[in-house]
């Protein structure tokens, strides 16, 4: 077994980030290598050591689907999270939190049924990815500012329902759209100092 791990201080209130990294289904979503497909609860009610989900990802550049049971094994007072997963190298994922004077310092760790190099070197990599993403959405969060909150039921709504490829596509649409709006004006502008001029 090895275990991989990062860490990021963030600006916020550690119950901010508690409700975050107690929302798996949030937390899936917000992986930049993996689309959720399906999120199913065993039990009904709040997340609490015990529960248990069935978990179905689509990885983005594999195009592999693959099913989880995935269980929350430790939700203790001292602020640790430990999610088991039934199945596959990764056998679960740890969040830690810690007070920073700063704000906090949240840890993410992976514990992983493998040696290999090349697994190990890509789980770092989607590691330090994730926990950016976690972190940049916890403060989003916690922001008590219109334009954060406006900004917030637009992630979560119509956003992190979207697919990788989904989003990709949105962005490239985006930046073409700017483009265009670019062009334009700089066309107008020729126009009225070519012939207005």
């Amino acid at each position: 077994m090895k275990s991989l791990s990062a860490t990021i201080i963030l600006p916020v209130h550690e119950e901010a980030a508690f409700r975050v990294v107690t929302d798996l289904n949030t937390l899936l979503r917000l992986s930049p290598f993996f689309t959720l497909k399906a999120f199913a609860a065993k039990a009904k009610g709040d997340v609490q050591e015990g529960s248990a989900y069935e978990v179905t990802i689509e990885y983005y550049q594999k195009n592999i689907t693959e099913t989880h049971m995935i269980g929350v094994e430790n939700l203790s007072t001292n602020r640790q999270i430990v999610y088991a997963i039934d199945n596959g190298i990764l056998k679960n994922i740890t969040f830690t939190l810690a007070r920073d004077i700063k704000g906090i310092l949240l840890t993410q760790s992976f514990l992983l049924d493998s040696s290999d190099e090349a697994v190990l070197k890509g789980s770092e990599s989607e590691l330090n990815f994730w926990l950016r993403s976690i972190g940049e959405y916890i403060k989003l969060a916690e922001g008590r500012s219109h334009c954060m909150r406006v900004q917030r039921k637009f992630m979560d709504r119509i956003w992190l329902r979207l697919s990788l490829s989904e989003r990709k596509i949105a962005i490239i649409m985006a930046k073409i759209t700017v483009l265009e709006i670019i062009l334009l004006l700089v066309m107008v502008l020729i126009w009225n100092i070519a012939f207005r001029g």
